[in-house]
């Protein structure tokens, strides 16, 4: 019996397997997301700063780019194993929520409307997302014996 039933009743199975089912498809998303979103500056920087209405910093905005690369990349390949570990989600859970807190503190300080707006609300239900579907699983763990 693997540790994902530990105190579940046969009811609650399927509906584990379908939290599972949803948490691998937000990672999946999110992944897909953040790949295309950090492709974005690196491949046409002057179309991404004209939807974000601002002055953009070229260095700092093709940087950020190339670790949401990074991030979503890794995201899409977590959520691929059966079932996806914790940190991967938290990780999910944790740069949606950083990334959703800035925009909150800079959006309003924005004169007219940002593309940023649209991401804004995408990062949130993300972090909502994989908070809920955050896996609540009782790990078993062996006592730690000290040599003496």
């Amino acid at each position: 019996m693997d540790d994902r039933h530990i105190g579940m009743t046969g009811t609650e199975g399927p509906t584990l397997e379908r939290r599972e089912r949803w948490r691998r498809t937000v990672m999946i998303a999110q992944g897909a997301y953040y790949v295309l979103a950090g492709l974005w500056p690196l491949v046409h920087f002057s179309s991404f700063s004209s939807i974000l209405a601002m002055q953009v910093n070229p260095f700092q905005a093709q940087s950020f780019g190339a670790v949401l690369v990074v991030v979503g990349g890794n995201l899409v390949e977590a959520a691929r194993r059966e079932p996806p570990g914790q940190s991967p989600t938290l990780l999910g859970a944790a740069v949606a929520g950083a990334i959703a807190v800035v925009s909150m503190v800079w959006l309003p300080r924005l004169a007219g409307f940002s593309g940023l707006w649209v991401d804004l609300v995408v990062e949130v239900a993300i972090a909502v997302a994989l908070v809920v579907l955050y896996p609540r699983t009782q790990s078993v763990r062996s006592p730690i014996r000290h040599k003496r």
